[in-house]
């Protein structure tokens, strides 16, 4: 027997579930209440609920009506005339012509400790009025008849619709720690028939019907022997055609069975499917477990299956509410119990997804987790489709594609003049190594940025005056009059002697009344709220002075009462919206936020700034209040200057208190003294800032840049850099043009070619070594030549980009198309540049001549020079300057 239900202590504390696991009905979250062990019967869509007991009322016996929509939940307090006592544990049904409501049994005030007949009441849908059975207080003889039936908790009430009789089966007495066995079935008129008995006493389970008639009880605590949880690899099964019971083995579709449980919740569907949700395992209070789980019974094979649940699931608990309120879509799951807590959620399990919701709208995008054939289908003809699209355009762009990978290549593969490939090699392995370590560099002060955690700064500002906060006193146990004190009541003053008592408010509690869980007696709240304008000062002088003085009153009779101190920045004052105070001010909180806050205060969870002051106290509060600027959550605060932050403004407190005096009625006539001053006579911010952003990785970035650039650069040797770049690069028509335009006139070529793009000359291979001494002018001109093509040679593999020089030449075949070059070629018998020979007509481009054309090129300028020696046209004089230019002009003038 349950240890808990013998004493209930009246200290209870309840909560609401703050990870918001529940169905969000925003509109009157905060009206449910927080009970447990109530009586409910379906509807319709609704479900119908009266009693139970809270936080601080044992028997309750309020009536509501939970009814769900298409896309939410309804609430709604019905009006009720001559509302029976409240009750706890009982039962109740909607009679099958759907016109009354029928409770039955429960324990009261009116029936603890007393052995009273089955307590039944009934309520008329359309009068709203509750009618008492006249059996309620009929005689008990003693012994009983066999007929008669106890008044009791924990039992099942079981109604058939189709038969209109009601089922009535085992429970308890705790306060005569009595567990029953009897059965018993009642017509219409609630005259009671014994029936057979089941082999033993059980309560605290559950009692469902199929649409046979049969009726199934599962779960619950036995007492064959010693009490006990009834397992769950069997069931009582009661037949009204043999009118005998059963014992129906079980088995299930999983590894394991559910786990066994008393006083769960149990509906059934219609397809005689039996749900159970939650329960606990009936220990005592201070061992006993709670359950959250589902598990399925099909009756039609007797087995159990226990589903994967997706989404987030209720809090453990007993004596939940629960329905099919849609047809058997939705399991509806409320209130409940577990140890001191309370619950008030709605929960709503999608039975086709197995998932718990937080709204219907989920259960539209929710599946069964398969994949459907039609979509394999689908997926497969679209990557063949892609497929071919591919293909066809890598068909289509061949000549692109190809352009693409050559130029990719080009700007990989660039090995230097008389370099061996082996270096080459080892330069791009390296390169691309590094490239990846970069890479992973990169990636983690990115990902680094991104997941980087926020923290606060402190900004202290000095100030001469600061704002004042609002301050609530709610007196707890206090007569709400009293002949001789008078009603509770509040006033202010400064230290200056400035009085501030208009700016306090009673607060009307009909609109909102917190709870205080020592429940001393009446509960009457006032708040201070002064104007914007209203300051403390840090000096003396004509102001308001530097700090508050509040002084309480009430009976001083009511030792035992206390003052409840909350203190709240003014635009983060919740009373200010719920009180309906209109005097301009903002108020920066959102619906959400109150109704929070409202919760947090209807179970007294609020632990921060507020303070409780017992009477003929002198107390002392001082307060900062801060601007917290918190990061929004955008993507620029990533970036790491000018955050997107919302400024909230809040209040840090300290509290001290003295102890009573014992005196003080004798010479004061209030209840004492509260000092409420500033801390700090300074302007607070609290800046949040990321602790990395993408503007410190920058700098990590460009570090490790450069060691690897100089890495590469000691490994394998500086190679010049183009004084392009990506503009320069990829720029295309008519700026590419204006680039091109820019080059050929600001650089005149002549016919010596371009510097680093047409070499001087081929003959890499004469060197007359044996004639140093008696070095001809036409050996200098060669040696020149040579001197100069190795600098040019050298220059350009090691020094020089040579990019803006082949541009430059690109430039000039440009300019002379638009000339007439066909007249040219017949004037000088030379091709133009640009075109497949060289477009300087003495020093052909290596990087446009075949290696033949260049053989001839090299064999005509050696004859060419041979020739002219022998007609002496060249002067043999040691000391003359003979440049390129001069053997320019020298073959020009011959060809002319």
């Amino acid at each position: 027997m349950k240890s808990s239900i013998l004493f209930l202590t009246t200290a209870i504390l309840a909560y609401v579930n703050t990870a918001q696991a529940y169905f969000y009905v925003p509109s009157f979250m905060n009206s449910l209440p927080f009970k447990g062990g109530m009586a409910y019967a379906q509807k319709n869509d609704s479900l119908y609920l009266f009693g139970g007991e809270n936080a601080t009322v044992r028997y309750t016996n309020d009536l509501y009506k939970l009814t769900q929509t298409a896309t939410s939940y309804n609430w709604e307090i019905v009006p009720q005339i001559n509302a029976p006592n409240g009750t706890l544990y009982s039962q109740s049904y909607v009679t099958a012509d759907g016109q009354n409501l029928v409770l039955m049994g429960g324990m009261s005030n009116a029936t603890y400790g007393r052995g009273l007949p089955l307590q039944i009441h009934t309520y008329n849908f359309a009068s709203q009025t509750w009618t008492e059975f006249s059996g309620n207080n009929a005689n008990v003889s003693s012994p009983p008849p066999a007929e008669f039936i106890y008044n009791r908790e924990y039992f099942s009430a079981t109604y058939d619709s189709k038969n209109q009789l009601t089922y009535i089966l085992g429970g308890a007495v705790s306060a005569a720690n009595q567990v029953f066995s009897d059965f018993h079935v009642l017509d219409a008129n609630f005259k009671s028939t014994a029936l057979v008995s089941p082999p033993y006493g059980r309560y605290g389970h559950s009692a469902s019907i199929l649409s046979d008639g049969k009726l199934v009880v599962i779960g619950g605590v036995t007492t064959n022997g010693s009490p006990a949880l009834a397992s769950l690899q069997s069931a009582w099964v009661y037949d009204p055609a043999t009118k005998g019971w059963v014992e129906q083995n079980l088995s299930t579709t999983a590894s394991r069975y559910p786990s066994t449980a008393s006083d769960h919740t149990a509906v059934v569907t219609s397809d005689d499917k039996i749900i159970i949700f939650g329960g606990d395992s009936a220990d005592g209070q201070r061992t006993r477990q709670y359950l959250n789980t589902i598990a399925v019974l099909d009756c039609k094979t007797w087995s159990w299956s226990i589903p994967s649940i997706g989404g987030i699931p209720p809090s453990r608990r007993s004596f939940a509410v629960g329905g099919l309120l849609d047809g058997g879509k939705h399991l509806t799951v409320a209130f409940g119990s577990s140890s001191n807590s309370y619950y008030n959620d709605i929960n709503a399990f999608d039975l086709t997804a197995s998932s718990w919701l937080q709204s219907f709208d989920e259960s539209s995008s929710n599946g069964d987790g398969s994949v459907s054939k039609g979509l394999i289908a689908g997926v497969t003809v679209a990557a063949v489709v892609l497929l071919v699209i591919i293909l066809f355009l890598l068909w289509k762009f061949q000549s692109y594609i190809r352009w693409l990978v050559v130029r990719i290549h080009n700007d990989i593969w660039k090995p230097r003049t008389g370099e061996p490939v082996w270096a080459e090699t080892s330069r791009i392995v390296a390169q691309v190594f590094f490239l990846f370590i970069f890479a992973m560099f990169l990636y983690f002060v990115i990902r680094q940025a991104v997941d980087s955690p926020n923290v606060t700064q402190r900004i202290e500002y000095a100030a001469a005056e600061v704002d004042v906060p609002d301050v609530r006193f709610c007196y707890d146990g206090y007569p709400s009059q009293s002949a001789t004190y008078g009603p509770p009541g509040v006033s202010c003053q400064t230290d200056n002697g400035y009085s501030c008592t208009e700016h306090i408010k009673q607060l009307n509690m009909s609109v909102f009344q917190p709870t205080f869980s020592d429940n001393l007696g009446a509960v009457n709240c006032f708040l201070f709220r002064a104007p914007d304008d209203f300051k403390m000062t840090s000096t003396s002088g004509k102001n308001n002075g530097s700090r508050l003085l509040f002084t309480m009153f009430g009976d001083q009779t009511t030792t035992y009462g206390r003052v409840h101190v909350s203190v709240f920045a003014k635009e983060m004052d919740p009373n200010a919206k719920i009180y309906g105070y209109d005097d301009g001010m903002s108020n920066y909180l959102s619906e959400a936020d109150v109704l929070n806050w409202q919760t947090s205060e209807r179970n007294d969870l609020q632990a921060t700034n507020v303070y409780t002051i017992q009477p003929f106290t002198y107390s002392a509060l001082s307060y900062d209040i801060v601007d917290h600027r918190y990061l929004q959550p955008v993507g620029w605060n990533y970036v790491g200057f000018l955050p997107v932050t919302n400024s909230t403004p809040e209040i840090e407190s300290n509290f001290r208190s003295e102890a009573p005096n014992p005196t003080y009625t004798s010479g004061h006539i209030d209840l004492g003294v509260l000092a409420v001053f500033p801390e700090n006579f300074a302007t607070l911010v609290d800046r949040e800032v990321k602790m990395y952003t993408l503007v410190n990785a920058l700098g990590f970035v460009g570090g490790i840049f450069g060691l690897l650039i100089a890495a590469q650069a000691w490994l394998f040797g500086y190679r010049p850099r183009s004084p392009w770049g990506v503009v320069h690069r990829w720029s295309t028509g008519s700026r590419k043009q204006s680039l091109l335009q820019g080059l050929q006139q600001k650089f005149k070529t002549t016919d010596s070619g371009i510097p680093l793009v047409h070499p001087v000359h081929h003959r890499f291979s004469v060197n007359e070594f044996q004639n140093l001494g008696q070095e001809t002018e036409a050996q200098r001109v060669s040696r020149v030549e040579e001197r100069m093509q190795i600098l040019e040679l050298l220059f350009k593999a090691y020094y020089v980009d040579d990019e803006v020089f082949r541009s430059l030449d690109n430039a000039a075949a440009v300019g002379d198309q638009n000339k007439n070059h066909h007249q040219q070629q017949q004037q000088f018998g030379v091709a133009t540049p640009g075109t497949q020979a060289s477009a300087n007509p003495f020093f052909a481009s290596t990087e446009k001549l075949s290696p033949y054309q260049q053989k001839e090129d090299q064999n005509g300028f050696s004859h060419m020079f041979s020739e002219r020696q022998s007609r002496g046209s060249i002067s043999s004089d040691a000391n003359s300057q003979v440049n390129l230019h001069s053997a320019q002009d020298v073959h020009l003038r011959d060809m002319r």
